[in-house]
């Protein structure tokens, strides 16, 4: 069972009644309300990852580099959803993550037998991308007793298009307070890596399709095919005609054909067919960009079973998207999209709103494939800033903004303002934007202001603009000595900061840290093979005694997928420090390098923190810590990578309970209670006393401290 279940996690009734009101259901098919899995181990997976992240313009804040499957739901559902849940609360996202995108992987389902019933074929496994999808009903799912025809309370039985958002609760297709509504993510996977699946050249290159087709509202047809094969075409047919005439009736065009394919058309937006067996690369037909094609089968994402096409065929010819099952579904209708999945496509909506809003059992076994950002047939708003901030700013800056459309009958209603990929303001038509800096940390951010439209899909459109604060005249810098190499290369940046009480200066990689050091100006290094091929953003982020993080402006290097001969070297691995609530969890990982590839890694904990336990899991670069509920002050854990070319050096994470050095009790406030605990623990010579980082305790901390304590915490 996850600690403390995930009803704590549903929008209450009154925040849904007064969203509700509102009439602000404001998320959608945009990189910010996107999170990312990238498995840090998975050459492919970060291959493909980081391109989808550049492309797409994912905020850092929105990559998560862990492993995404499990040996088993239970499993899962202890350590990767609990991650999940734990990054979403570290990062302030809250309400603004939407999808769960899983790059490329060399998994495409999560063992999960007994926890579902079906009178026809038992349930032993849930698609990946579905069991992101229902993280939210993981608890309901545990305690077992569903049937496979649990419904999807997103799903719509009429044409109605509904912009889809994680932050309600939802039952019949809209949003709800009634105890029965559900909240989701729509997961998807980017493309299987394994047997019968795609390479990571044929998933990058539907990335790019697929970003490239957004908002064009390109020409073509969607294709309903009847098949002669009764049990897979037949589940459909009665939907074809009023799909077909509800497209029709909206200005697009729309066939139903009694072929398995639509040989010799070369304008399809989307095809729509039921048969086990069938020859997509060999048909006389063109699959236009952003298309989302499925074949209703048994096997279709049953990767490891050889019989029947596989869903791959789709995307590897031209597709954007796809879905099938991970094992023998049975031929319910319920388990796969429903013939009005073109309607609310059309209508411009995300792919994968369009085909979670279509399939009205909750999506166990039923595998999303492909980019769910897709939407070529949006009205992408235009949005701009008539007085962009110049230069250095502080304090509280307002901004002017406004949108158009080309949507006929819209508007731009509605406006908010996101920084480093969190919200931070809102504002309707008639409003300004404000945001007060003093919120934020000095240093470098990305801002970032929807626009969204007055359509049923509440369409998006996005201003981007950096910024740099100074507050508290506080600053850091990365220069980065190459931009440019291959796995084996070792990129190495210089990285400093300024201002008083800097306990230590890391190196991000998409907000993970790679490298670190107690010193305000230091070269740090890491091997291309650690950050993974494709062009990665990294900063210099500067850790205060007083809490602050302050982050550089991100420089761009690319690695390419391969390389020369490896040095030979064991691994190296990086002290660094990381705030964690008590009470909470917090994702932690194991920073380092190596540059061989034909090498496996170990990760080894040699002494766990005294005042959090480590959640079982993978024996990854990472670990899941559980903060206990009255962790107060420092705390350690020491780590070493294992290999067969040596072991690295042990690795200090401290870990520190105050978000404020000076709050030494951690009771929210600093006062003599302060004072006093911190000098037993100096006397004591107690790890919690070194609070100036630097691995002992001598004066320097009594001073260090009496700084911190004097003025308080900010």
């Amino acid at each position: 069972m996850v600690r403390g279940g995930f009803f704590d996690r549903r929008v209450g009734p009154a925040a849904v009644g007064l969203c509700l009101a509102a009439g602000l259901a404001r998320a959608g098919g945009t990189p910010e309300n996107v999170l990312l899995i990238i498995d840090p181990l998975d050459r492919r997976s970060l291959e493909v990852g980081h391109h989808y992240k550049a492309v797409r313009g994912i905020p850092d804040t929105h990559v998560l580099y862990m492993e995404p499957g499990a040996a088993d739901y239970g499993a899962f559902a202890q350590f990767n959803l609990a991650a999940l849940f734990a990054t979403i609360e570290r990062r302030g996202l809250w309400g603004q993550v939407d999808y769960i995108v899983i790059s490329a992987s060399d998994t495409f389902y999560v063992s999960a037998p007994d926890l579902v019933s079906d009178g026809c074929s038992p349930v032993t496994r849930f698609s990946l991308s579905g069991a992101y999808s229902l993280a939210f009903s993981a608890d309901e799912i545990l305690a077992g007793g569903l049937a496979s025809s649990f419904g999807n309370r997103f799903y719509a039985g009429s044409n109605t298009p509904q912009r889809f958002d994680s932050e309600f609760s939802w039952l019949g297709g809209n949003p709800s307070n009634d105890p029965n509504a559900r909240r989701y993510f729509v997961g998807a996977l980017l493309g299987y890596t394994g047997t019968r699946g795609n390479s990571a050249a044929e998933t990058i290159a539907m990335i790019d399709r697929s970003a490239g087709v957004d908002g064009t509202r390109p020409a073509g047809t969607f294709y309903y095919m009847q098949t002669t094969d009764q049990a897979r075409s037949g589940p459909r047919h009665n939907a074809y005609p009023g799909a077909v005439s509800a497209i029709v009736g909206l200005g697009g065009q729309a066939e139903h054909l009694f072929a398995v394919l639509p040989e010799g058309r070369h304008d399809c937006l989307g095809i729509m067919t039921g048969i086990a067996t069938l020859d997509v690369p060999g048909a006389d037909l063109t699959i236009l960009p952003g298309a989302f094609c499925d074949h209703l089968t048994s096997y279709a994402a049953t990767f490891d079973i050889g019989s029947q096409t596989k869903m791959s065929h789709w995307i590897t010819n031209g597709a954007s998207g796809t879905w099938g099952t991970v094992e023998e579904p049975c031929n319910y209708p319920g388990k796969f999209p429903h013939a009005r999945t073109h309607v609310f496509y059309f209508q411009g909506m995300s792919l994968g709103e369009s085909v979670f809003r279509a399939v009205s059992y909750a999506p166990f076994q039923g595998l999303l494939y492909g980019d769910p950002l897709t939407r070529p047939h949006d009205h992408i708003p235009t949005i701009t800033v008539s007085n962009p901030p110049q230069g250095t700013v502080s304090g509280t800056i307002g901004l002017t903004q406004s949108g158009t459309t080309t949507r006929p009958g819209a508007s731009i209603t509605f406006f908010e303002l996101f920084v480093d990929g969190r919200r931070y303001d809102d504002a309707f038509f008639f409003q300004t934007l404000s945001l007060d800096t003093t919120l934020l940390s000095d240093g470098w951010h990305d801002m970032r202001i929807l626009g969204y439209d007055s359509s049923p899909t509440g369409s998006a459109g996005s201003w981007a603009w950096p910024i740099v604060v100074d507050n508290h005249g506080r600053s850091a810098s990365i220069v980065a000595q190459k931009t440019t190499g291959n796995w084996n290369t070792a990129f190495t940046f210089d990285v400093a900061a300024d201002g008083p009480g800097l306990r230590e200066v890391r190196l991000l990689q998409h907000g993970r840290v790679v490298a670190a050091s107690k010193s305000d100006e230091a070269s740090l290094t890491v091997h291309g093979w650690t950050l993974g091929a494709g062009v990665s953003r990294l900063q210099t982020e500067a850790l205060y005694a007083d809490g602050m993080l302050v982050r550089s402006e991100p420089v761009e290097v690319a690695v390419t997928f391969g390389g020369g001969n490896p040095s030979g070297a064991p691994p190296v691995a990086h002290d660094f420090s990381i705030h964690v609530d008590p009470g909470a969890d917090a994702l932690v990982e194991l920073a380092h390098t190596f540059d061989d590839r034909d090498v496996p890694l170990g990760f080894e904990v040699l002494s766990p923190p005294a005042k959090a336990a480590i959640v079982p899991g993978p024996d990854g670069p990472f670990r899941l810590l559980r903060a206990d509920a009255d962790a107060t002050g420092m705390d350690t854990m020491t780590f070493r990578v294992t290999s067969a070319t040596g072991n690295s050096n042990t690795a200090t994470v401290r870990i520190l309970y105050a978000p404020c050095a000076a709050d030494f009790n951690g009771d929210a406030k600093v006062d003599t209670l302060d004072f006093l605990g911190f000098l037993n623990a100096y006397t004591a010579a107690d790890p919690r006393a070194d609070v100036n980082g630097d691995g002992a305790v001598s004066s320097l901390d009594f001073l260090a401290f009496l700084n911190l304590w004097t003025p308080g915490c900010p």
